[in-house]
């Protein structure tokens, strides 16, 4: 089952072979979505058209996701220069393997237009150079809120890919690993090809010297108020509950994951070999980031595994810029191409066909609207 033209396994065969050997008769995609006004910092995030559509894209991809156009706005949610968003990948990937997937809102800027799940106490992240992020209630209501999705969800021989979408996320999951004593100036990825690593690191030392605290801290939920969001402190209650009902998950995402495995860690969440995380080869090969370095930080038991797709000789600009550095990765793409291919095997050929082919009908939307 594991042997798959376009999955490749970075660190931890041994790990990722027993986990996958459990089977996938039992797949279902959840996509977390929130907004921080930390994206909203002028060249942190190029997930929309300017700073302040970037607290729109959330709901948008979420809403393509599952309509196959937004709703919200008459735009699909593209950078500047018009790179799509990577939710077309997982799209694709959920059309080709017939994955069923699920939305969770706990802190989206505006409500997406589909059918979703509330995370009671849901909430947009504060611009923790300046305010913090979340207060404790609201931090410890969204862990347990999500904990107890994970458990309505989670199924032994179940497995759950778990995917974002929250610009700006990973300049607040550098900020929560600092905090809680892993480095990660400098080791997170970026949807840009020039990672804003100097931004990024005066914004952590601007929220460090306004929250006046020694680090490391010992608390999860307090590294989340000061430093947070309230998307990573959500995956984790999921994470959690999907655990304790012993179900599998895959953690699709790149270096914002690397937050998720951290607050676990802190809180004593025991993974016992059924935790992975999914990504895609631009981000592993990376130079600006360091997904591989951080998970062996953090939680070294943790396989890391990626979809080994290459753009450089599709027609369209819009994809080839994935292969100059651009996007990278989002809303689950590289975890779910991964976890799709698996089940269908499919080609790199059959792949690259249906995403040419996506790419087309959505960029002949605009002005449709």
């Amino acid at each position: 089952m594991t042997e798959c033209s376009i999955v490749k396994v970075l660190v931890g065969r041994e790990t990722w072979e027993r986990f996958i050997s459990q089977g996938l008769d039992k797949v279902i995609s959840v996509y977390f979505i929130a907004s921080t006004k930390v994206s909203t910092i002028p060249g942190i995030s190029l997930a929309g058209a300017n700073p302040e559509l970037t607290l729109y894209t959330p709901a948008l991809d979420v809403e393509y996701l599952t309509l196959g156009v937004p709703k919200s706005l008459p735009v699909v949610p593209t950078t500047p220069d018009g790179i799509p968003t990577p939710a077309l990948l997982t799209k694709v990937a959920l059309e080709l393997s017939g994955v069923p997937h699920l939305v969770v809102d706990c802190g989206s800027y505006i409500d997406p237009q589909i059918p979703h799940v509330d995370i009671p106490s849901k909430v947009v992240g504060g611009r923790i150079d300046l305010e913090d992020s979340l207060t404790p209630e609201v931090a410890s209501k969204l862990f347990e809120g999500s904990r107890t999705l994970g458990k309505m969800l989670g199924a032994r021989s179940s497995l759950l890919v778990v995917g974002e979408s929250m610009p700006g996320g990973t300049t607040t999951a550098m900020a929560t690993m600092e905090a809680l004593g892993y480095r990660a100036v400098g080791r997170v990825s970026s949807a840009s090809p020039l990672n804003p690593h100097d931004l990024k690191r005066r914004v952590f030392e601007s929220a460090v010297k306004r929250v006046g605290k020694r680090l490391p801290l010992a608390e999860a939920l307090e590294a989340v108020c000061h430093f947070g969001d309230p998307l990573h402190i959500s995956i984790t209650g999921f994470l959690a509950g999907a655990l304790e009902r012993d179900a599998r998950v895959l953690l699709a995402g790149g270096t914002q994951m690397c937050a998720v495995l951290a607050l676990a860690r802190t809180l004593g969440i025991r993974f016992d070999g059924r935790v992975a995380i999914g990504t895609t080869r631009w981000l592993v090969e990376d130079r600006s980031s360091d997904l591989s370095g951080l998970v062996k930080d953090i939680y070294p038991e943790v396989p890391v595994v990626y979809a080994d797709v290459d753009f450089s000789s599709v027609e369209h600009w819009g994809l080839r810029a994935y292969e100059e550095g651009y996007v990278k990765e989002g809303v689950g793409a590289g975890g779910t191409l991964v976890i799709s291919a698996l089940l269908k095997d499919i080609s790199s050929r059959e792949l690259l066909k249906a995403v040419q082919e996506e790419y087309e009908r959505i960029t002949s939307l605009v002005g449709k609207s």
